[in-house]
Order: structure tokens, then C-alpha cells, then sequence
């Protein structure tokens, strides 16, 4: 499920817009992520293809349309992991259904928040550079 989500569903994403409102931070996202301590643990999180965030290969505004495309196949992941709890129709056990499902589910959230965390960071950064550029 998640190669075909990241795979296949993550080529219609191509060219997400990323001034769209859904991937702006709120104040009160940012107090949360502070909360969380989220600098001090993103680093060992795994990314499925680095070059999509190489500075040297990649330009800012890539960079963060990539994030945005990210975020959202993590969002969609976290949608789907709840799918296996209908198996529990056919083989019973609905607790370790529903369990796995909330742990996978808190695996993508932790992929989430560091895409919306680190996001936004850039965001500042690309229009600072920007800024300085135009001058």
C-alpha cells in the first residue's frame, strides 16, 4: 500500500501548489512542534529519496513543492492505515487491527510533522533569499 501510494498516487501530485493555505503553519502548529522537541528527533527519521531534498541538486522552490508532495502522501497514508481494520471482519481480532492500524498511523503523523516543521523553515529562508536577491 504504501509503494503505490508514494509510487504511483505520488506522480499525480507532481506540481503541487505550494502557496496553497492547507500547507501553511499555524502559531499554534509551531508552539505544538516546540512542545514536541520535533529539532531534536526529525534527524533520525528515514527519507525514501534524499535527492528530492539535495541543496545541491535541487533549488529552494523544488525543495519545498517535494515537501509539499511529501506531506501529502504521508496524509494519505495515514488515511489508508486504517484499511486493515476491515480485515478484522474476516479473520476477527479487531484489537490487533485496530492497533496496528493506530501505530502505523503515528508513523506517518511523526513524517507529517516534520514535513510541515521543516517546510516552513525554508519558506522563510527562500523568501529571505529572494528578498536580497531583488535588491
Amino acid at each position: 500500500m504504501r509503494w503505490i501510494i508514494g509510487n504511483v498516487v505520488g506522480q499525480m501530485l507532481l506540481g503541487v501548489n505550494s502557496n496553497n493555505k492547507w500547507f501553511h503553519q499555524t502559531k499554534i502548529e509551531n508552539k505544538f512542534y516546540r512542545i514536541l522537541h520535533v529539532k531534536d528527533w526529525k534527524k533520525f527519521l528515514p527519507t525514501y529519496d534524499s535527492t528530492l531534498f539535495d541543496l545541491k541538486t535541487q533549488t529552494l522552490d523544488d525543495i519545498i513543492n517535494n515537501m509539499c508532495q511529501a506531506e501529502l502522501i504521508h496524509e494519505l497514508m495515514f488515511i489508508f492505515s486504517l484499511v486493515p481494520i476491515a480485515f478484522s471482519i474476516y479473520f476477527g481480532d479487531l484489537y490487533i487491527f485496530v492497533l496496528t492500524s493506530i501505530v502505523a498511523m503515528m508513523f506517518e503523523l511523526c513524517f507529517i510533522i516534520v514535513q510541515r516543521y521543516n517546510r516552513e523553515r525554508l519558506v522563510k529562508l527562500n523568501t529571505k533569499l529572494k528578498r536580497r536577491r531583488s535588491r
